[in-house]
């Protein structure tokens, strides 16, 4: 093995319960500190030796629905740095997207082979769980500070758009929004009722909470019975179609995760023990078509690909993996995961999933690396798999980890990728659509649990695909729709601005 091998060395984790006296509460810098703190810990070093710091985005600097109203830090991996006592050289702020854990892993190992770096660290946090009961409460909170220190914000994305401009004239801004695609074409496909699939559902994410029960590191420690997930209740209501409040992610959460990285030669330096280390076997990422580009709403080419591709680079099967995390912000993610890894009889967690454990926002998948790491620690020579997922199934990346090196590249190649993503076989979108349509897939809004609205993606006589909001806002027929009553229906669809208009035939 040679010296400038990358291996992890720390994990750390971090959570708060809200607390009764919200003066007290931590702050996103907070979380992020405590992880880190207790990831040096872990690895028995001090934060002096940091030299690369990659910060994960925070959910308020990622949109404006979730903007803090107590102020941050100028510059957020600076505030982190300063509450362990580091000066990294380098200080990074990711683009947002749940993937961004483990590429940052991936860049950090590369970093540390080419020995420009001698320690890393991947650091995030969520406070919003604390932030909304101060906001409720009237509790004036101050999290405003200033750093110094170089440092790098690469913004909100790098490379290609996942949203466009068409589907922000429909409205399509919210997340639920596309996995609510997803998820009903994926129901279509397999020819459920909206009743089968909520069922079918409830049964592949209700282990998850048993999980999330027992973790001490969870926001959430309850666990769900099929029936309480599938069930519409008061507290268990519709939101997006075909989604109730216990199928999806959970962000109001106060969490942060933290892995230490360095290379073999500097560990041994360090006197790191060696039962510490645990090596990326393999990593892939890719990003996927914009929705109506992909040739089949369902799922995402690009998690295939990069499935495929992180074990192949990792020298291993889907039967090699003994340890899975997957980002399960929705259901029609994990159920991708658990086909192709054909693990559907097999936990898809460690943590305990988004909706139980807690979806602290893009770091989420840092909380699952931490649990796979953990997870090989405890199984010399097992491999694990940690899954990230940006976007609507857009933006994916997979790490494969163990005790156990294997010499060659663990790296996957990323243009390979993104060719045959790009090869995929899409229909077109109509840019004025016109005439009959078939509906291919829809969702239902809803407003405390009444539907409001609806939206339907269809399909031209042509094969070209178009967003459209449905004109048909009786309540019984919306009532009807979301419960997939009117599955079959056809379209009128009609060109207009800013949103295309559509009609039940």
């Amino acid at each position: 093995m040679k010296d400038n091998t990358p291996i992890i060395i720390g994990v750390g984790q971090a959570v708060e319960p809200i607390p009764q006296d919200l003066t007290t509460a931590a702050s996103h810098a907070d979380m992020a500190g405590r992880a880190a703190q207790a990831a040096l810990k872990d690895a028995d070093i001090l934060g002096a030796e940091i030299d690369w710091l990659g910060n994960v985005r925070i959910f308020s600097d990622s949109s404006p629905a979730y903007a803090c109203p107590f102020g941050g830090p100028d510059k957020f991996p600076r505030a982190v740095a300063a509450r362990i006592g580091a000066s990294p050289k380098h200080a990074i702020y990711d683009v947002l997207g749940g993937q961004s854990p483990q590429t940052l892993v991936a860049e950090a190992a590369l970093v540390l082979s080419s020995g420009s770096v001698k320690t890393a660290l991947i650091v995030g946090g969520e406070a919003l769980g604390n932030m909304r009961a101060a906001q409720r409460a009237g509790i004036p909170l101050n999290w405003s500070e200033k750093n110094e220190g170089d440092w790098t914000d690469r913004g909100l994305f790098n490379g290609p758009m996942i949203m466009s401009q068409t589907e922000m004239s429909h409205g399509l801004i919210d997340a639920m929004m596309y996995y609510g695609f997803i998820e009903t074409a994926l129901r279509l496909k397999t020819g459920r009722t909206v009743s089968e699939h909520r069922d079918y559902m409830a049964n592949l994410i209700a282990p998850m909470s048993d999980v999330a029960a027992k973790n001490p590191m969870a926001m959430f420690q309850q666990s769900f019975s099929p029936a309480e997930i599938s069930t519409v209740t008061p507290a268990n209501r519709n939101l997006i179609s075909p989604y109730l409040k216990n199928m999806v992610a959970k962000d109001g959460v106060n969490q942060g995760a933290a892995v230490l990285m360095t290379t073999v030669a500097h560990a041994k330096s360090m006197g790191v023990a060696e039962d510490k280390w645990v090596y990326l076997r393999g990593h892939a990422e890719a990003q996927e078509n914009l929705m109506l580009d992909r040739s089949d709403l369902s799922r995402s080419l690009a998690m295939d690909l990069v499935i495929e591709a992180a074990l192949k680079a990792a020298k291993a099967e889907t039967g090699d993996i003994d340890h899975t995390d997957i980002y399960s912000c929705f259901p029609c993610v994990v159920d991708q995961a658990a086909t192709q890894l054909d693990r559907k009889s097999k936990p898809m967690t460690l943590t305990g999933g988004l909706p139980f454990f807690g979806g602290p926002g893009n770091n989420y998948t840092l909380h699952g690396i931490c649990e796979v790491v953990s997870a090989c620690r405890q199984n010399p020579g097992s491999l694990g798999l940690a899954h990230g997922n940006g976007g609507w199934m857009s933006k994916q990346a997979v790490g494969i980890y163990s005790t156990k090196w294997a010499d060659g590249d663990v790296f996957a190649d990323k243009d390979k990728m993104a060719s045959e993503i790009s090869a995929q076989e899409v229909p077109g979108q109509a840019n004025k659509p016109s005439g009959s349509a078939n509906l291919e897939s829809y969702i239902v809004q809803h407003k405390r649990g009444v539907p409001v609205g609806a939206t339907v993606i269809g399909r031209l006589s042509t094969g070209e695909r178009f967003y459209a909001k449905l004109q048909d806002s009786n309540l019984d027929i919306l009532t009807e729709l979301a419960d997939g009553k009117l599955d079959n229906s056809s379209l009128q669809v009609e060109p207009g601005i800013p949103a295309n208009k559509a009609w039940l035939a």
